[in-house]
């Protein structure tokens, strides 16, 4: 059956790297074009099934890959922390009956074998343009769903998708076209653009701030090593402020004058409501630092609300600990560190970009481990984009611009 599957999907090894055929690449391109289209058109049960589909194709590809190559131990090494990561969560389930946790553990798992596969293949031009369709189909059904027929889907669902979706042609005219076209560019950042505003979703704004600040600083970044991995953590302290002080500004003496000046450019206040959950989980994990509470709780189970936790760090701090928020971020430090490797590609550059735009948006979101299968499926391909074009890069390229 292997042997089957391995014509239909046509996975080769040629010159000790994985590549796929052009129909195996369209038929990914299309299972993943599906998934985000009934999701995105919120049709019962389709997106459940939709999600199956493309796990079990992505299944069938990586158990063609590590047929056609071993697992080196750099690679174990690169995933060994996420991978203590997920056992930490099976560790931590309430029961054996646990659905909710066992489905956030199958999450994680389905998340690390598409990084692997996306890792290990050797991209054409051809399939990268495939790609790119994804965001000029999506975005169009994004438009109706503003515009249209608002209330179908979350706001803050729509920008993210408008974001994570403008990759994909980004990376095709940056990485793969010999002109690069500053028009097709500018289109690009034009309509996700208003899209994000449409839907009035500040934590995608300052997503994209920061992942702008962060293309156009790379040079300065990626100059000494030093300043690289400070960058990091950097934008963990910032994280660091929005949960821990953000919450406490309404202390500040000069808290009314902020937020005012908030409301006359946005139209909103500073303080959302958001404060207050999360100054009280921040309480909560002090309790249990260790492991945490259980796999699956989520706030409501402690607090007299239904709202999400709304931060990926409190969420993960909540359910496993410090010990599972330490193996996250040494896994996503790992991560930024082998973009050093490559640092001047421009390619690598983008998707280092998206990555600090990632971890800032996960400040206010749950995407990356749970909640939206299909955002944290956006998000992980992009990471393992940057982890092929930093890790396999020929031996012939220099690491000098």
């Amino acid at each position: 059956m292997l042997n089957y599957a391995n014509i239909i999907l046509g996975v080769q090894l040629m010159e000790k790297k994985i590549k796929i055929d052009s129909l195996t690449s369209i038929i990914f391109a299309l299972i993943l074009l599906f998934y985000i289209a009934v999701t995105l058109a919120n049709v019962p049960m389709l997106p459940v099934m939709g999600k199956y589909i493309f796990l079990l194709f992505m299944f069938l590809i990586f158990i063609l890959l590590i047929q056609k190559k071993s697992i080196t131990k750099r690679e174990l090494l690169l995933f060994f922390p996420f991978i203590m990561f997920s056992l930490v969560y099976f560790i931590n389930l309430n029961s054996k009956t646990d659905t909710n946790g066992i489905m956030i553990v199958v999450n994680q798992l389905a998340y690390m074998m598409v990084i692997y596969i996306i890792y290990s293949i050797t991209w054409t031009k051809f399939q990268v343009k495939s790609l790119s369709y994804l965001h000029y189909i999506g975005i169009p059904m994004l438009f109706i769903l503003i515009f249209i027929i608002p209330g179908v889907l979350n706001t803050n669902v729509i920008g993210s998708y408008a974001f994570y979706l403008s990759f994909f042609p980004l990376l095709y005219l940056v990485g793969y076209t010999k002109n690069l076209k500053k028009s097709r560019i500018l289109l690009i950042f034009v309509l996700m653009l208003a899209v994000i505003s449409a839907t009035d979703t500040r934590s995608v704004l300052l997503s994209v701030a920061f992942g702008i600040l962060t293309f156009f600083l790379w040079k300065f970044i990626s100059s000494r090593k030093i300043f690289f991995n400070l960058y990091f953590f950097l934008i963990m302290a910032f994280n660091y402020f929005v949960i821990v002080v953000y919450p406490k500004m309404y202390t500040w003496d000069n808290f009314h004058t902020l937020n005012n000046l908030s409301l006359q450019i946005t139209g909103k206040p500073l303080l959302t409501g958001r404060n207050t959950i999360w100054s009280q989980l921040v309480d909560l994990i002090t309790i249990k630092p260790l492991l945490g509470y259980g796999s699956s709780v989520v706030p409501e189970n402690f607090l007299s609300t239904s709202l999400s936790a709304h931060n990926l760090y409190l969420q993960i701090g909540l359910q496993t600990g410090l010990t599972g928020l330490i193996l996250l971020l040494l896994f996503l430090f790992i991560i930024w560190e082998s973009f050093w490797k490559n640092r001047y590609d421009p390619k690598v550059i983008l998707v280092s970009s998206f990555f600090i735009s990632i971890l800032i948006h996960q400040t206010f979101e749950v995407t990356l481990t749970q909640n939206q299968f299909g955002i944290g499926l956006l998000q992980w391909m992009i990471i393992g984009f940057g982890l092929n074009y930093s890790l396999n890069k020929p031996k012939n390229i220099k690491t000098e611009p």
